[in-house]
């Protein structure tokens, strides 16, 4: 990265932090993800399950961590926009499922849009299963054993 960068003249220090340092969360720590002190982070952030709520809640203005609130919140990139905070509200408001997925897709390209994050690849799920098991069906949107039920063994 740092080579490729350089080649359009953009120079680059490149610092590599511990898993446990960076994602520990320990205020007094300058190298936790919740200070993001670099002009660029790469990390994997997502969402679970098929409703977008909760991880498009993270983006809003006063979920930015700082020394006023101890360094919490999940708003690591500082995004801040009141039109994103009021387009979240009325998605916690909504019931109707075709609604929904229309207001998500508003606060998803509003972060795309305004550079809140870059989406760069979506990481394949590993799994793996008995052979003599029939009925198993991968999902990246839920745990993989969200169909247990219809789990059997093979005869």
């Amino acid at each position: 990265v740092k080579a490729m960068w350089a080649e359009i003249g953009v120079d680059a220090e490149l610092r590599n932090a511990s898993a446990s340092v960076f994602f520990g969360g320990d205020p007094a720590s300058p190298d936790t993800f919740q200070k993001f002190y670099a002009d660029v982070e790469m990390y994997t952030n997502n969402f679970d399950g098929t409703d977008p709520e909760k991880y498009m809640a993270e983006w809003l203005c006063d979920k930015i961590p700082g020394p006023a609130n101890g360094w919490q919140g999940q708003n690591i990139p500082r995004y801040c926009n009141p039109d994103y905070d009021k387009l979240v509200s009325e998605l916690s408001r909504t019931a109707d499922l075709d609604k929904r997925a229309a207001i998500a897709k508003q606060l998803n390209d509003m972060l795309t849009e305004e550079g809140a994050h870059i989406a760069l690849v979506h990481r394949g799920d590993q799994s793996s299963f008995a052979l003599t098991l029939d009925g198993i069906k991968m999902n990246s949107w839920d745990s993989q054993v969200w169909n247990i039920a219809d789990w059997s063994r093979k005869k």
